[in-house]
């Protein structure tokens, strides 16, 4: 907790507040954040449902324009990052995301968040979020305990209305070890594909919704419904799975 707060009190920009969202904690995590004294700083100490209804309720709390979730665990890099990441043109956007360093991610979690790496989420330290945003996307959703900010990073991903800039700034230190590292995240990994379909489905290549489509079924076979959903555009290829997908349902058999 005091590296995190440390990196923040020493920022050249000072313009500020910081939420310590506590879980009703029973160790010296109030006692930390109390020492320090400061009016930007409020604390919260309450049960919660986990990390992201944490998260969810520092939203609704905030008051500034942008906002930046780091862990307790974690540091901005230097004392001028702030300074450096609003010194850019950032006012037209809504998402800046950046880099952090962090010896449990690899190549495929940085730079630009892509389709080719769309599977390789981009982890809420790296990332401003303009508050306005969760009033249009809505909050993390609490069906995912380990992975709500991948299911969130989706809707804004391919949200054609939400205005989004890569900046090449290594903004913190992720530290290893955390909840979302140590924990499975079953629910979402059974519905991943059928999330990027949901969310992607007006921008996929016909090839790709197929691809989709298809791993979704095989994760779990209660999409059956949402997938027939999707073949509004009268794509065989797509019909020939779920048909095909709905007969092993019935009779245990793959043909057509």
């Amino acid at each position: 907790m005091s590296g995190a707060l440390d990196s923040i009190v020493c920022q050249t920009f000072t313009d500020w507040e910081v939420l310590v969202m506590d879980g009703a904690s029973t160790d010296d995590t109030l006692k930390v954040a109390q020492s320090y004294n400061d009016i930007r700083i409020r604390i919260y100490s309450e049960p919660d449902k986990g990390i992201y209804d944490a998260m969810n309720k520092g939203i609704k709390k905030a008051q500034g324009e942008w906002l930046y979730f780091l862990g307790s665990d974690d540091y901005l890099l230097t004392q001028n990052t702030l300074k450096e990441l609003f010194s850019n043109n950032i006012s037209c956007f809504e998402v800046i995301y950046g880099e952090v360093c962090s010896p449990i991610l690899s190549e495929d979690n940085r730079g630009e968040w892509t389709m080719k790496n769309i599977s390789a989420n981009r982890c809420h330290q790296s990332i401003f979020y303009k508050k306005c945003i969760f009033t249009k996307l809505g909050l993390y959703n609490l069906r995912y305990p380990y992975a709500a900010d991948f299911e969130f990073n989706l809707r804004w991903f391919f949200d054609k209305k939400i205005r989004k800039k890569y900046i090449p700034l290594e903004i913190a230190y992720f530290s290893p070890g955390g909840a979302s590292e140590c924990n499975s995240d079953d629910f979402f990994w059974k519905d991943y594909y059928m999330l990027v379909l949901k969310n992607g489905y007006r921008q996929l290549k016909t090839s790709e919704k197929v691809y989709y489509v298809q791993n979704a079924l095989l994760q779990d076979i209660s999409h059956i419904e949402h997938a027939i959903l999707f073949c509004s555009l009268k794509l065989l290829r797509l019909k020939i799975i779920i048909r095909r997908k709905i007969k092993q349902l019935l009779y245990g058999s793959a043909s057509c």
